[in-house]
């Protein structure tokens, strides 16, 4: 009874070769993504619903598959052999690409940067925490000091400021903080007159009246973004501290193959269910922005059609059904919704000749690159 549990299927050299490719396909994938977010030193832009179900989606796979596949798998582990990694690919697939898919979501939660406005005290000298260029003249950094008794003097000089550079270059046109914000972004991202405005007025422009470009241009995300994804990565680390439990109890009390199938099946469909819903915050996301902002387009390129493969060869695999394909299938085709959508929001950038954050860089430097 024993030899015929522990049976091994015949080896499929074929089949392990690509599953080998498969799992470097999947984290060479991600790589982009990261070092994106990494280089930039901003993960606005990613979605954290999008992060959140793409991280519960892959554990609740990965889970599914070991369960799924225990029996094929404790056979090898009483008879150690180099030969029985084959067994263990279809697991080490989804493995990382829940292990990728963790590091990406705490990489948006590290790099995610929020914009530090400085208090306005009433005092005789505001100080900058921003670094000053050396180029810079010092002298312009700040308004003329007023004495500690009269606040309503800097206030003045800075209005007395913003009408200066208005007047000389025809930017911002009101000192009023909501709509000089709302003017900035258009004149920086139309680039008329605001561009033309030396380096260091702009400075000056930004620190006291209007928020900085980098908060402008979409390297800065909001308070309530950021707390979100935080409350979202504790309900993320405890439902997966339950997954692992109760797989790791059931697998352990040798629970029958009858009573361990439901719960494979359960992880499978809610793996499918949040794989369904996966992409859908993000492209609304994107939708909303009309920027690439932080996605990488090449990470979506290797993905799509990697994705493909990736099933091909799970579903070759001993134990698999349908529901360890069902989170894969629907996540490629939603994946490929917005790769098509990231690539028009390319497009339109290079014709206006913004970045993808909405900064202008002209139309000659972004064919340049």
């Amino acid at each position: 009874m024993e030899k015929d549990t522990c049976k091994l299927p015949p080896h499929d050299a074929a089949t392990w070769t690509l599953s080998a490719i498969v799992c470097i396909g999947v984290v060479a994938s991600y790589v982009p993504q990261i070092v994106r977010i990494v280089s930039a030193r901003s993960s606005v832009g990613l979605s954290p619903w999008f992060l959140f179900l793409g991280t519960t989606s892959s554990w609740c796979a990965t889970f599914n598959v070991l369960v799924l596949q225990w029996p094929l798998l404790a056979c090898t582990l009483k008879h150690v052999s180099w030969m029985h990694v084959e067994y263990w690919m279809g697991l080490l697939q989804t493995g990382l690409q829940q292990l990728m898919f963790t590091i990406l979501f705490a990489c948006f939660l590290y790099y995610y940067r929020l914009e530090k406005v400085p208090h306005r005290r009433r005092s005789r000298r505001r100080h900058s925490t921003r670094p000053v260029r050396k180029d810079t003249d010092t002298s312009l950094l700040h308004p003329p000091e007023q004495d500690g008794n009269d606040s309503s003097g800097s206030e003045s000089d800075l209005e007395s400021y913003h009408s200066h550079i208005h007047q000389s270059y025809g930017a911002v046109s009101n000192s009023d903080h909501g709509h000089a914000a709302d003017t900035l972004a258009t004149h920086a991202r139309s680039h008329d007159d605001y561009m033309n405005i030396p380096a260091h007025m702009r400075h000056i422009l930004e620190r006291h009246l209007l928020p900085s470009e980098e908060a402008i241009h979409g390297k800065v995300g909001s308070v309530h973004e950021f707390q979100l994804s935080r409350q979202l990565a504790w309900v993320a680390t405890i439902l997966v501290l339950i997954i692992v439990i109760l797989s790791v109890v059931m697998l352990g009390s040798h629970a029958r193959r009858a009573q361990v199938l439901p719960w494979a099946a359960f992880l499978g469909v809610l793996g499918g269910l949040l794989a369904m819903c996966q992409y859908l915050p993000q492209i609304l996301h994107t939708a909303r922005a009309r920027l690439v902002r932080s996605m990488s387009i090449l990470t979506m390129c290797i993905q799509v059609p990697g994705a493909f493969v990736f099933i091909y060869t799970l579903h070759g695999r001993e134990g698999i059904n349908w529901s360890s394909l069902l989170p894969y299938v629907v996540a490629a085709l939603l994946q490929g919704i917005l790769l098509v959508l990231c690539v028009a929001w390319k497009l339109r950038q290079r014709q206006e000749g913004l970045d993808d954050y909405g900064r202008y860089i002209g139309t000659a430097a972004l064919h340049a690159s």
